[in-house]
């Protein structure tokens, strides 16, 4: 995942990112208290169960580059795709209390955490379905995890807007 990460795009090949890859059982307990955990699910955080198992840290040494979102966000999706060619479920978080992830893991304070994310076996399958009124996930009655995504016709332009 991180030789994927390595070799994604990079602005102007700068190539700012370090990672750390987190796999100790209670470093991993510690960083899952630093996570705030999906948004829309208000009461919902993940059961001891399915809790990740791994987690990545992206972080940067260069704090003044502008393209560091986007050098993180190509990473990152080459992390995400790769874990789930593995059959590895993954969540890129960034509401994180990033000051308690650096003191953790002695991160240096010329590092910037951009992000966090989380890894392990997944514990179920969600439905993706057209978007009709929302964005807003949402899990039904038997607790499956519904996602909303925006129908291909309503998004793509061919030649013109």
């Amino acid at each position: 995942m991180i030789n994927a990460a390595r070799l994604a795009p990079s602005a102007a090949n700068l190539q700012p990112l370090q990672f750390i890859i987190v796999n100790e059982k209670k470093q991993c307990e510690q960083i899952f208290e630093t996570i705030g955990w999906a948004g829309y699910l208000k009461d919902w955080t993940p059961t001891k169960d399915e809790q990740p198992t791994a987690y990545i840290i992206l972080l940067s040494e260069d704090t003044n580059n502008i393209w560091n979102i986007r050098d993180a966000s190509l990473a990152s999706e080459n992390i995400v795709i790769t874990a789930e060619s593995e059959e590895i479920g993954s969540c890129i978080l960034l509401n994180i209390k990033k000051d308690k992830i650096k003191n953790i893991l002695k991160i240096p304070k010329k590092y910037e955490i951009d992000s966090v994310i989380a890894l392990g076996y997944k514990a179920e399958n969600s439905i993706t379905e057209n978007m009709k009124d929302s964005v807003k996930y949402w899990k039904d009655k038997k607790q499956v995890l519904h996602v909303p995504k925006r129908k291909i016709e309503d998004i793509i332009h061919i030649n013109k807007f």
